[in-house]
């Protein structure tokens, strides 16, 4: 996403997974939005772009991310605004040791 003036204000990183035994899915590697870019819905729309991208030009199932339990902003996007629901919890996902909440919606 960009600002007015084109500079880089928010991304959305994401990728197919290549499970063969699996079936065809999108996983969000990365999502940022500037701190003074928030609130205004880019982060929505990065995903929503990337999510159906990944439906229409790869037929992915389903998209999946990873996020910290303790980022509570992060998590009240994924679940009450994207609607993306928790799967699993992964222990000790992250290097320092924290949990990640597994979260998929279709």
């Amino acid at each position: 996403a960009e600002d007015e003036n084109g500079k880089i204000v928010g991304y959305v990183l994401a990728k197919m997974e290549e499970d063969p035994d699996d079936v065809p899915h999108g996983h969000i590697t990365s999502l940022a939005v500037k701190r003074s870019h928030r609130r205004l819905g880019l982060a929505q729309k990065l995903m929503d772009q990337a999510s159906r991208a990944m439906i229409e030009n790869f037929n992915a199932k389903y998209v999946s991310l990873h996020v910290r339990k303790s980022n509570r902003a992060a998590l009240h996007l994924y679940s009450n605004t994207l609607k993306f629901q928790i799967s699993e919890v992964e222990p000790k996902y992250y290097a320092d040791g924290e949990d990640a909440y597994a979260m998929k919606r279709d």
